[in-house]
């Protein structure tokens, strides 16, 4: 597999499976910059299904001084299940132990940096004190998955295979509903690249569970820094929510980048290193 085109001038790449709970391997790419890095290394933590594609600008940018490890979740099609494993947003967070032990990470310095669901699964490993991050970077972090009835009636219903008929019904459905294709037509496509290379199965079974989980019961329980990147014109992400899950956290900023965009540019990794390098 070729990840130049995601690298700085210089940055060397290498890739390979590292073992979450439950046997479970998960696909890992390693951005090492040409020059030591002065930040803390990265962990990167995508949303629900997105792909590598969808962050090329961040990585080209973020790869010329992070030393970056680009994590797939177990919910992927990239990971490896030896058995029908649990697909939860807990389930997801038990994987870092075991993802940061094996990096040789355990009580040292690093940044875990998650978008969407992965910022999620950061905030809710924080309050189980599971993870101990120096800095936790989150884009657009979902509260809640408010999936609507019916793709929940038809998750629980239809086999797996219905999916690839009713794909193109989801796209439509997600286009006029959630997007806004005025202000940020780039995030439809790199949704619909997302479904078409999604599980079906993991889709399916991930879906019906993150339906019904809300973190705001656990974030009184953190106190790590936070840095939250918020789009305001961003449908898909609850701009209020991320509002309201800044202002319950005890130690975080909030920067409204406007557009999800935005929130996949050089601009967001120049604000990210102007917040490291102010503290």
């Amino acid at each position: 597999m070729d990840f130049t085109q995601f690298c700085a001038s210089g940055t060397k790449y290498s890739h390979r499976y590292i073992s979450g709970d439950k046997d479970i391997k998960l696909f890992l790419i390693h951005f090492k910059p040409k020059i030591k890095s002065n930040f803390p290394p990265v962990i990167f933590i995508s949303g629900w299904g997105s792909i590598i594609d969808s962050w090329n600008v961040v990585l080209k940018e973020m790869t010329k001084d992070f030393e970056v490890y680009y994590l797939e979740t177990r919910e992927k099609s990239s990971s490896v299940h030896i058995n029908k494993q649990p697909l939860t947003i807990e389930s997801l967070g038990d994987d870092l132990p075991y993802v940061l032990s094996e990096l040789n990470l355990i009580n040292k310095s690093f940044i875990l940096f998650g978008s969407s669901l992965g910022a999620t699964v950061i905030l809710d490993s924080m309050s189980r004190k599971i993870v101990n991050p120096t800095l936790s970077i989150l884009i657009g972090p979902n509260a809640e998955f408010n999936i609507p009835p019916i793709w929940l009636m038809i998750a629980r219903l239809a086999p797996p295979f219905i999916f690839y008929f009713i794909r193109p019904i989801i796209k439509w459905y997600m286009k006029k509903k959630y997007l806004d294709m005025n202000s940020d037509p780039k995030q439809y496509y790199k949704y619909a690249k997302s479904l078409d290379q999604a599980s079906p199965v993991r889709l399916r079974r991930s879906a019906i569970n993150f339906s019904s989980y809300k973190v705001w019961n656990q974030l009184d329980k953190i106190n790590q820094k936070v840095l939250i990147l918020a789009a305001s014109k961003d449908i898909m992400h609850d701009y209020e929510n991320t509002v309201k899950i800044a202002d319950k956290l005890s130690n975080s900023k909030l920067i409204d980048m406007e557009t999800n965009n935005k929130t996949h540019s050089v601009e967001m990794v120049i604000k990210i290193r102007e917040f490291i390098n102010s503290k």
